[in-house]
């Protein structure tokens, strides 16, 4: 056994973030970790990796007892963490990132051996089978080259286990499947990884076993040889969760076209696209990463100029120079990036979802705070938004209660266009039922809706049509009841 964790609890003011848990990790395995948001996941990682400590329980490293006051201590012990948010120094380069902290030293160690330093990382990169040059700016890195990079610097520090939250979440196939490789080989040398994760089939194909956590307590453990999808699920809420397609409208609606986009192109980024988007109706845009999705969606949105092409809004030429030029077409953007472009981390809930109306909500006095908190109390209860009170700051809340916020934001603003781009990224099962289910009724309200989503059955399962890019060109139309994952990638890669 390397790590033997034993009655973890931790409390946090007014939640019980972790009752009396057990968990280990054995030699040569992947240990995943699931459960929905909140149910005391990411504490349970934070401690083993010694970013805080536990009110009770004691954690045992090869048989002997550790305290971690600190990373440090649990890096000394051969534990490390591939977050989610990748923490790299974008201006530095791959190998200063690497070694950062513990650069090896000319003789004397008052100087970096650079050309030492160069040598190892290159070691490291080829040890993932990766063409990544050492003195490349991290900055200049693909998302996945980056997430390369963060587990190179744990392989630096000769870390035996890994912890690794979301890891495929901005992977494409080729790249989750280089990054299992990569895992495997690390079990297979002796190392043993957790692997927290929402794609619950990715997590049968890696794991060896695995941990449902529900409201702070392990529920259970399965054995990924034995147990299916819709057993871990069933564990994670308590109950059988049936898969259901959100209904749609009757198709008695009159199909008008919301937004209408012409030959729009820039260059490098996407080239000669044209598509309609009707009221009633989810459009899904698919395609591998790097095909141009999100770029193109940016630019209608106003983040960025066509270089050529045209865009219509009830048939009327618009020119979307900014976001707010869109905003005032009635465009509203939920970005991939919730966290970093979605969000405002330090405002409440009530201020984030509020935000669009406080020219309607000011008077000369100030906020009107008593409309303000109707406002928001009644978008809490119309999304079933889960918070304890609308004064707490929104990274507070779960990842699905998160969105929820957002979608509130454009909904107070009366948007009619809608664009999610990868709506129910890390995202549990029963949160992402509760957006499908909320999309399909805004759909059936007269809304627009465009969906992008790396996951091809969540686009397949949601949309009306489907839309497919491959290197920022539109390739081909489908009908999502006649067409499935195989026939969308096969498309996608010719």
């Amino acid at each position: 056994m390397y790590l033997d964790a034993r009655h973890l609890t931790k409390k946090f003011p007014g939640v019980q973030a972790l009752s009396d848990v057990d968990i280990d990790l054995r030699e040569g395995e992947v240990h995943a970790i699931v459960g929905e948001n909140g149910a005391g996941k990411s504490t349970l990682m934070n401690i083993l990796v010694g970013l805080i400590r536990p009110d009770h329980g004691e954690i045992f490293v090869h048989g002997e007892k550790v305290v971690f006051h600190n990373p440090i201590d649990a890096q000394k012990k051969g534990i490390a963490i591939v977050p989610q948010e990748i923490n790299l120094v974008p201006m530095l380069s791959v190998m200063e990132n690497i070694y950062l902290g513990i650069e090896p030293r000319s003789t004397g160690g008052l100087l970096v051996d650079w050309r030492k330093t160069e040598k190892e990382a290159k070691r490291l990169i080829e040890r993932m089978e990766e063409e990544i040059n050492p003195r490349e700016k991290v900055g200049n890195l693909t998302t996945a080259q980056k997430q390369l990079v963060q587990i190179a610097r744990a392989f630096a520090f000769n870390s035996k286990v890994l912890i690794l939250d979301e890891p495929t979440a901005s992977l494409t196939i080729r790249e989750t499947e280089n990054l299992f490789r990569i895992l495997r080989s690390f079990a297979a040398s002796g190392g043993a990884a957790f692997y927290i994760s929402h794609r619950l089939e990715e997590i049968q194909e890696i794991a060896n076993r695995v941990s449902v956590m529900r409201d702070g307590r392990k529920v259970t453990e399965l054995d990924t040889a034995t147990s299916s999808v819709s057993e871990m699920i069933t564990h994670m809420v308590k109950k059988k969760v049936e898969k259901t397609t959100p209904v749609r409208a009757d198709g008695t609606r009159v199909e008008k076209t919301l937004l209408k986009v012409e030959n729009l192109t820039r260059a490098g980024e996407f080239h000669d696209v044209s598509f309609e988007l009707r009221a009633g109706e989810i459009l899904g845009i698919a395609g591998l990463v790097g095909a141009g999705r999100t770029e193109l969606v940016k630019c209608i949105f106003g983040d960025s100029v066509p270089q050529s092409g045209a865009i219509y809004v009830d048939s009327k030429r618009v020119v979307h120079k900014h976001p707010r030029n869109a905003i005032a077409s009635s465009i509203a953007y939920l970005p991939e990036e919730r966290r970093r472009l979605g969000v405002f981390p330090l405002l409440s809930v009530r201020e984030n979802m509020t935000l669009p109306k406080l020219g309607e909500i000011t008077t000369w006095l100030g906020i009107a705070k008593r409309k303000e908190k109707a406002l928001a109390r009644e978008y809490v209860a119309k999304l079933n938004i889960k918070t304890k009170d609308l004064s707490v700051a929104i990274s507070t809340l779960s990842g699905g209660n998160q969105q929820k916020v957002i979608l509130s934001r454009w909904l107070l603003k009366n948007s009619r266009i809608l664009i999610l781009d990868e709506p129910t990224r890390g995202i549990d099962v029963n949160a992402k039922m509760e957006i499908h289910n909320i999309l399909r009724d805004l759909a059936n309200q007269g809304m627009g809706i465009i969906l992008i989503s790396s996951e091809l059955e969540e686009v397949i399962e949601n949309a009306d049509r489907i839309i497919v890019l491959h290197e920022g060109r539109l390739v081909g139309e489908v009908n999502p009841a006649e067409t499935s994952q195989e026939e969308i990638l096969k498309i996608c890669l010719t």
